[in-house]
């Protein structure tokens, strides 16, 4: 059985820690789009830093490996249990955004 969209967002909302808002929507063709905002830092006056880009890579792996390295580097004093996946989410940020 698929767990609910309700239960996705709690779930992500425990893995994101206390820092986090998290929702899960219906995006196009009825995929799942993750958004987490960050509760302290905003992208733009007024905005709060969100995980949502454009484009089709915010499901859950996308969105908790920008989350994760969101945490990583502007907040290191937080906890949340998406920071055991750090290493997993440098290497997946290193094969999409290879150096040259």
């Amino acid at each position: 059985m698929t767990a609910s969209r309700a239960a996705r967002e709690r779930r992500a909302a425990v893995q994101a820690g206390e820092l986090a808002k998290v929702t899960v929507e219906i995006g196009t063709a009825d995929a799942l789009v993750y958004k987490i905002r960050c509760t302290r830092c905003e992208g733009r006056p007024g905005v709060p830093w969100s995980t949502y880009r454009s484009g089709e890579d915010n499901d859950f792996i996308g969105a908790m490996d920008r989350w994760t390295l969101h945490l990583s580097g502007k907040h290191p004093e937080a906890e949340a249990e998406c920071l055991g996946f750090l290493d997993q989410a440098i290497a997946r940020l290193q094969e999409r955004n290879p150096r040259s």
